[in-house]
Order: structure tokens, then sequence, then C-alpha cells
């Protein structure tokens, strides 16, 4: 007779013992995600931290060699850094923006366009209701750029319980990162050689995500930023935020803040230091992309710009800041899958 144990039948379907079993771990999945909702963000924020920083823990830890020591020394390194520079780039946004509202109110947009679009738009209707939306849409950014700035102060308790998360989970994952890649290899139900195939593959779209797309879009933003504080910008710090904040997501870029600012310069008679804005904007900015993004990322990992920038904006609305970098992600990561079973076919799971 064929033997039978006490979780499965002759015939190998599951007996009630174990469907009650699987119910259980359903369950038990479907609370934790309850249970972690609130915090999902700053859990992805800090896996995505521990990534970033993991190679200066790494060279940190080689001369202390205690992993508790060196997570702690970089992650104190980071909130310190965060704190102060937050506290400065936040006072002086506020009153950046503030002011550029002010200018903004003081200014007939209307003649503006006038007198520098004249080949453009013959017809006065056409202008007045252009100079409008311009007008409308430059004070709507500097309010809720200002009340975005505002809010943050509001929800403080809220961020900084937020931010301990994040730098909670950093802390661990990089004190604790090898054993969690060895758990990963384990737990995951497929083949030898498809398990290093997927971390492996993962591992670049990564580094390619994190250091291709944000840091060179930060280094770029930064660089805008540079140029309008040395060709006197109105309100520099304000338009370095969003040069930065365009500069990460693909194929927009600072071009979108640094082009209308200097023409606005010039439109408004600082000539000189808008066509050398404008210049430094072609040569600097905007090559800048093709010398530091190869010499950071190289050929690793290389994301489709269509991929990249769908998964960026929808990651963006669907889970924040920290969607910029999961987003990507997420449609690379069923890429992989797909790419490998079809290469795999059976072995998928072997």
């Amino acid at each position: 007779m064929p033997k039978v144990d006490g979780n499965n039948s002759p015939d190998g379907k599951y007996t009630p013992r174990r469907a009650i079993a699987i119910i259980i771990l359903l369950a038990l999945i479907v609370l934790s995600f309850f249970l972690l909702k609130p915090f999902l963000t700053a859990i992805l924020g800090g896996v995505i931290l521990a990534y970033i920083l993991s190679k200066p823990y790494k060279w940190l830890n080689k001369y202390i060699k205690r992993p508790n020591i060196s997570a702690l020394i970089i992650c104190l390194i980071v909130v310190i850094v965060l704190a102060v520079a937050s506290y400065f780039i936040l006072q002086i946004t506020i009153r950046e923006a503030f002011n550029l509202y002010m200018q903004i109110q003081k200014i007939d947009i209307f003649n503006f366009i006038n007198n520098f679009l004249t080949n453009l738009f013959q017809s006065p209707d056409l202008s007045r209701q252009i100079s409008l939306t311009i007008q409308q849409g430059i004070t709507t950014l500097t309010s809720s750029f200002t009340n975005a700035a505002g809010s943050l102060l509001i929800n403080a308790p809220t961020i900084i319980l937020q931010l301990f998360v994040v730098f909670f989970i950093a802390f661990y994952f990089l004190k604790d990162g090898d054993k969690i890649n060895s758990y990963l290899r384990e737990i995951l139900p497929f083949g030898d050689a498809v398990n290093e195939k997927i971390l492996k593959r993962s591992q670049e779209v990564t580094y390619a995500t994190i250091y291709g797309q944000v840091v060179v879009g930060i280094i770029q933003g930064i660089t805008a930023g540079i140029g309008f504080y040395i060709f006197g910008a109105p309100s520099p710090l304000f338009f370095s935020l969003i040069a930065i904040l365009l500069a990460i997501i693909p194929n927009i870029g600072p071009a979108f803040v640094w082009v209308p600012v200097s023409l606005f310069m010039m439109a408004t008679g600082n000539v000189l230091m808008g066509a050398l804005l404008l210049l430094f904007g072609i040569i600097v900015v905007s090559w800048i992309d093709n010398i530091v993004r190869p010499y950071i990322v190289g050929k690793k990992g290389n994301i489709h710009p269509g991929i990249a920038m769908v998964g960026m904006i929808g990651g963006l609305i669907f889970m924040g800041p920290v969607g910029v970098v999961i987003g990507p992600l997420i449609l690379e990561y069923l890429l992989i899958f797909i790419e490998i079973y079809r290469t795999s076919g059976r072995k998928f799971f072997e």
C-alpha cells in the first residue's frame, strides 16, 4: 500500500491539514502587509539607502572590522549631513520661493511675451492667453512649492518616524547584507542557475537605476544650479531644486528649467548673463549626461528610456519619492523573469 503521511494523501492531493496551513500562511501574509503598509515606502527607502551606502560601509568596515559600529557610523554621518542640509535648504527655499512669487506679481507677462516673441505670436488674443497661462502656471508652482515646504514642518513628527524606519532598515541591511543575500538565494523557488541569473541581473538593474538615473540626474541638476548662481539667475536655489527633480526623470531633464530662466533673464534686461547661462546649459549641462553617465554606469544594466520614464512616473504617483527608483526596478524585474523563462523553459524551476 502507498504510504500516507500526515499531510499528503496517497494520490498527492492536499489534505485538510495542508489546506489549513496554506490558509493560515496566506492570512499571515495579508495581515503582515497591512501591518507594514504605513511604513512600506520607508522600508523600501531604507533598502535603497543601504544599497547606495554599501560601498562606503565596506570600505570603513575593512578598517574597523566591526559591522555594527561601521553601519552605525555611516548612518549617523548621513543623518547629520541630511539634517543640517535640510534645515538650511528649507529655510532658504521658502524665502526664495516667496521672493520669486512677489517678483512675478510685479511683472507684466503680457508685455514680456509681446516684446520677446513678436515674430512667433502675431495674434494679440493668442499672446494674451499664453501670457495668462504662463503667469498662472508659475504662480501656482511657486505657491505649491512654498506650501509643500510649510507642510513639512506641520507633518514633522510623522516624517521623523518614517526617517527613523528608513535608517533602522538601512542599518540592518548594511550590517547583515551578506546574510540577506544568501537567504534570498535559498528561498527563491527556481534552479541554481536561474537564481544566479536573477540576482546578477537584479544587481545590474539596481545599479543602473540608482546611479545611472538618480545620481547622474542629481549631478546634472546641481551643475545647472551652479550656473544659476554664477550668472545671477533669480531665486537660484529654488530653480536648482526644480532642475534636480527634472534631471532625474528620463527624457525631460533640467533644460526645462535653465532654458526658460535664461530667456526670462534676457527678456527682462539681463541679456549678457541670460545668454551666458543659455550657453552654459548647452555646452556644460546638456553634455554632462554623455560624460558622467557612461563613466558611472558603463555598460552595466542598460535600461530602456521608455521603461525608465514610465516606471519613474508611475512609481512617483504610486509610492511617492521612493517610487522614482522602485518603479523602473519593478518593470525591469518583470522583464527579467519573462526573459529567463523564455530562455530557460522547463528549467526555470529546476
